[in-house]
């Protein structure tokens, strides 16, 4: 978050402007694995550090690492839910209501994103990743 804040064009270059397909594979296959592991785990600001890294470690912008992230953070919720279904975890008249409103909020975002970009996602960022701070510290003590 700090790179964030203190760099100015944090999050505006475009994907391949300077990271090949051969360097991004791989370094995507890590951050997966690491994020994908710590989403199973713990899970809170998943999305948001995937968008850091694609940003910062494979030169995406913003909106683009945000869109990517989501196919990942999806992939990921997606094995936690039939982890959880399987062992009967779920409370349906909450999940099915709540994933209802999830998907019409996420649209709505989705959209604010893509059409204000930057400028519009990295106050969100580091808003939530300052709360997610203060949580995990505030859970700790």
């Amino acid at each position: 978050v700090l790179l964030m804040l203190s760099n100015r064009h944090f999050g505006t270059t475009q994907y391949g402007a300077q990271l090949p397909l051969k360097k991004a594979l791989p370094l995507a296959s890590v951050i997966g694995l690491v994020v994908g592991a710590y989403d199973g785990f713990f899970g809170p600001g998943t999305g948001m550090f995937l968008a850091l890294l694609f940003s910062s470690v494979l030169v995406m912008d913003l909106v683009t690492a945000s869109g990517t992230a989501k196919i990942v953070n999806l992939s990921s919720n997606f094995a936690s839910a039939i982890a959880y279904i399987i062992n009967g975890k779920v409370l349906y008249a909450v999940a099915i209501p709540a994933a209802c409103s999830a998907i019409l909020g996420n649209f709505i975002g989705s959209k604010l994103a893509i059409k204000i970009g930057p400028t519009f996602i990295k106050p969100i960022i580091a808003i939530m990743a300052i709360l997610l701070c203060i949580k995990v510290i505030v859970d700790i003590f």
